[in-house]
Parts: structure tokens; sequence; C-alpha cells
């Protein structure tokens, strides 16, 4: 496009960085209750590694709403299609992007901000821009806390920044049961190929387009997927290493205690954890297990499963057991489904897992280390570590019910990132930004 002929805002941001891409613009609604998104203006920011952006945009400019993306990586530009709006290139640095989405939020007269989490660098200073600028919301959208088939909308932030057990506090009403949603069945590659597809492309191209651009994990595409390759090499020896694992906990006569592992890149470990690192709280928790549980207490150690397995939590685990003098008391294990223990479990130790989440909801004690959403009074214990081993707190079953209601009315939305249920997701996740609370 001409420079003459780009907007004012558009050339005031090329200068700060940011390319602009001219690629059409959503049409303004007529109808206010055909269209509910009407006058809002919406930027999307960086999304899951899926077209899932694409289809939301979609979505909200079929509400009437205009939209645009800006990108931080060519995997951004891939996953957007002209038609959905105009596309920004951000070249800029990280630190220097609040800045210049502040004066973007000026010039378009922006309303509303989307993005996958509020822990990447590009997400945070846009979270920091929007409260200074004010008249405008960010919604960030994870996997949902209530899973699977759900996906959370937050306004503001998660974790720790979430308003979820303030806004629980203070509420004193029981909101609708609405109905669980049955997922569609999930294919892993299918989103490993988009993974792929995405990654690959911000490897290849980054470094001569995007040459600013920083991976927000911390692992790179490259070691990631070379953690899963070796993984998927020892599939045979980590599945018999699940069966005996599993076939120990069942045999085990006196208590068993879950602590399910996270993964090391989530931010939910480095934004809202303890402040340690993940082997740091294993370490902290395995020591006072050693001490203050019975005698007879077994300790389940379970890796995530999307784990890349370069850590290698089985042998890290079984080290620190070993360390701590209890390798006899402890079952590390990395496969199986979680939620098929519960009914053995005694508790669950966690730093903020959504496990603990699902395993409070079916009536385990639970015990936070870090800061998590569903820590609260009545639904998680209150105690100490060292005394939870021997008087596990469970929860209230209808506060529990009450807490899961109001998740699910208030910040859930049906659907998922890839797959047959994106298409859902994306209309309900537009449908909740108008203010609708689609089922």
């Amino acid at each position: 496009m001409p420079r003459d002929r780009v907007p004012q805002p558009a050339r005031a941001c090329a200068a700060e960085g940011l390319c602009v891409r001219q690629t059409g613009f959503g049409t303004p609604s007529m109808s206010l209750s055909r269209f509910p998104l009407a006058g809002r203006r919406i930027v999307f920011l960086q999304g899951p590694s899926s077209p899932f952006f694409r289809d939301v945009a979609t979505a909200c400019a079929r509400l009437g709403a205009e939209v645009l993306r800006v990108g931080f990586a060519p995997g951004d530009r891939l996953y957007w299609a002209s038609g959905c709006g105009r596309y920004i290139a951000y070249r800029g640095s990280a630190e220097r992007f609040g800045a210049v989405l502040a004066d973007l939020i000026r010039g378009e007269n922006l309303t509303d901000l989307v993005m996958l989490g509020d822990g990447r660098e590009y997400h945070a200073n846009a979270v920091s821009a929007a409260k200074v600028a004010g008249g405008i919301t960010p919604w960030v959208i994870e996997q949902g806390y209530l899973r699977p088939g759900l996906i959370s909308v937050e306004p503001w932030g998660t974790g720790g920044r979430s308003a979820i057990p303030a806004r629980f506090a203070a509420t004193t009403d029981t909101r609708p049961d609405l109905p669980v949603p049955e997922p569609a069945p999930g294919s892993f590659l299918r989103y490993a190929a988009f993974d792929v597809a995405y990654h690959l492309a911000n490897v290849l191209f980054g470094p001569v387009f995007y040459p600013r651009y920083r991976h927000y994990a911390l692992d790179s595409p490259w070691a990631e997927w070379r953690g899963w390759i070796l993984k998927a090499l020892r599939a045979p020896a980590r599945a018999r290493q699940t069966e005996a694992a599993l076939a120990r906990i069942a045999a085990h006569a006196g208590p068993v205690f879950l602590v399910p592992l996270q993964l090391d890149t989530d931010f939910q470990i480095r934004d809202h954890g303890t402040g340690r690192t993940q082997e740091q709280d294993l370490a902290a928790v395995m020591a006072s297990f050693a001490v203050h549980a019975p005698s007879d207490a077994l300790l389940a150690v379970k890796e995530h499963p999307l784990d890349n397995g370069l850590r290698r939590w089985d042998r890290r685990a079984e080290r620190l057991a070993r360390e701590a003098g209890i390798d006899d008391r402890v079952a590390v294990f990395p496969g199986g489904r979680v939620e098929a223990l519960f009914p053995a479990l005694a508790g669950i130790v966690t730093i903020n897992s959504t496990v603990g989440l699902s395993a409070l909801l079916e009536g385990v004690p639970v015990k936070v280390l870090g800061r998590a959403v569903y820590d609260l009074p009545g639904l998680t214990a209150r105690a100490g570590l060292d005394a939870f081993w021997t008087a596990p707190e469970r929860p209230d079953p209808a506060e529990a019910d009450r807490f899961r209601r109001f998740l699910r009315h208030d910040y859930h939305v049906p659907g998922a990132f890839d797959g047959p249920d994106a298409q859902r997701g994306a209309e309900a996740l537009a449908r909740f930004i108008a203010g609708e609370r689609p089922q």
C-alpha cells in the first residue's frame, strides 16, 4: 500500500517497529440485536499454535466487530487469513511493545484485546498498557480449568492475577448448573502438526522477518522436538514403568498421596508458583513426607502428559527420593489417567495444577503450595504441608459444587483450540466477549 494511503495511526505504528499489512477490516454492523459486537474494535495477539484465533476473529466480525491482528512471529501470520482483518507485524522489542500498543489503542480506538495466557512478555506488557490506557478489556484465554471440552476466558489475568477468588468470595448465590459438553475425540497428531508448522515457520523465517522475536518457552523448538522423539523411543519402557507403579499403588494398604508434576515452562509455575524451581518444590515435599507422613504412606509422583521428556523426571524424582531416604516409599510413573487414582488417594499436593481442582471436586483433600484460583477456604487444606500428611482436610462438597458452577457459568465456554470442537469454541468465545454465556 502506498504510504499516503496508510491511515495516520498505522504510519505512527510503522515508525515504532510495526509493519502494517492492509488485508481488510470487518464491516460495521447495522443492527445491535443481530450484531452484539457492533462498535467494538478487537485486536488479537498471540494465540494457540493453530488457526483458532483466525476462527474467533471471523466469528467476532460476523457479530459486528472490527478485528485486527498484531503478530510477533511468522507462525502468527501463518494462521491468519487475509479476510479476517488487518495484520500488523510487530518487529520491535518486547520491552517496547507496551508503549507501542498504547499508541495503537488510542489511534485505532481499540476496545478489546484477546490473547492466549498473560505470562508471555508481549502479553504482560499489553495488559499493563491496557490498564494505563483505560477503555479496553484484555481477554485472556487458556485451556479450561474444568477439562476437557472447555476453554477458560478471564478479563485482565489468570492465576495469581485472576479475579476469580475475590469474585467467588463475594458471591452468595449458586449459579445455574450448565451442561458439561461432551468433547470430540482429540488427535495428538493433529495438535503436533499444527504446533510443528507454527514453530518451524518461526525457526526458518523468524531471524529474517522478525529478528527481535524471542520464544516464550524455556526450551527451543529444536530441543522440544528432540525431547518428544526420544520420549517416543522410550515408550515401551515408559509403559512398563507406569504399569508397575500403578500395580504398586493398587496393592498398597496404607494411605497414598499424589504429586502431579507440571510443565516447567508453564507460566502457572513461572509466575504463580512458590518462587522455587519445581525440582526444589518436589525435594521440599519429599523432605516433609519423610519426617511427617505415616510410616505406611506411599508418595506417588506423576509426570505431566505433555512433558517433552528432556528433564527425565523419573530419574530426578527417584534421586530426590533417595536423598530424602524414602526411595522405598515413592512410586514414580509417566503415564495413565490420574483421575482413575482419585478414589484411592488420601490427598494431593500440588503447586497449582488443575489436577488439584479436578481432585477436590471429587472429594479428594488437596494442599496447594503456590497460587491457584481454587485455593480457597472450604476447598483446599488450610493447615501447613507437614500437618497435611496426617490430617488431610477434605473439601466441603456443597462449596465445591458451588465453585464448580461459578467457574463453569462465569469463566468457561465450550470448545477446543483445534479439531472438531474448534469452530464451536470460536463461536462461543466471540459470544462470550459480546456478553453472552454460551452453554
